[in-house]
């Protein structure tokens, strides 16, 4: 036990550290993969062709509001996501559960991409006629957001592959809504995913 821990009270405290560091690390993996199967979910049912939007009266600011302050994202994302009100409508026609993982998409992606030099940030905006996601971040060196097409994987393209699937589920959550997703290059390398989602259904 000496060997595997060290001797005195700042070996036990450093062994402390590195054993919480793990569990979160580990809790971060678990989190994940859960939304990550979810996503799978979703996809099956793009394959299979019953994918449907179940749109209905929703409290859309509660909505996103409580999805961010969920126990299991807080912690990771709360500070990065702020709220403005540009108008008095709480309601909007959307399918819950897909928007709830759209906006984990956005998260989730940003935390992957993201050079955290600088903190991501996502703006969720109640406009007069639609909400608004709009996700900043400097990206690291492993993003590939704007590369051409990746048709085969192979151990370095992997995560890029995967990253254009979630930026295409994204997109089709968001036409599913009658609204529209947009990836930007922004100066001094940073990237700007934009998302709108009509209240109403046309």
């Amino acid at each position: 036990m000496i060997e595997l821990y060290g001797s005195g009270q700042f070996s036990l405290e450093k062994s402390g550290e590195k054993i919480n560091r793990q569990a979160a690390a580990i809790k971060l993996q678990v989190i994940e993969l859960e939304f990550l199967l979810q996503n799978v979910r979703i996809i099956q049912h793009i394959l299979n062709k019953s994918l449907t939007s179940k749109r209905a009266p929703t409290q859309i600011v509660k909505l996103l509001k409580n999805q961010v302050e969920d126990e299991r994202y807080a912690p990771l994302f709360a500070g990065w996501v702020h709220f403005r009100t540009e108008s008095d409508r709480e309601v909007a026609y959307v399918d819950e559960f897909l928007v709830k993982q759209l906006l984990l998409n956005l998260l989730f992606r940003m935390h992957r991409n993201a050079d955290m030099k600088e903190t991501p940030r996502l703006d969720i905006t109640f406009g007069q006629d639609a909400v608004t996601l709009k996700g900043v971040y400097l990206a690291n060196p492993n993003d590939r957001t704007l590369s051409s097409s990746i048709s085969s994987i192979s151990n370095e393209s992997l995560q890029a592959f995967l990253d254009q699937r979630i930026c295409s589920l994204i997109a089709y959550v968001a036409e599913l809504h009658e609204g529209k997703f947009e990836l930007t290059a922004l100066p001094e390398g940073r990237i700007e995913m934009l998302v709108s989602i009509p209240y109403d259904v046309n």
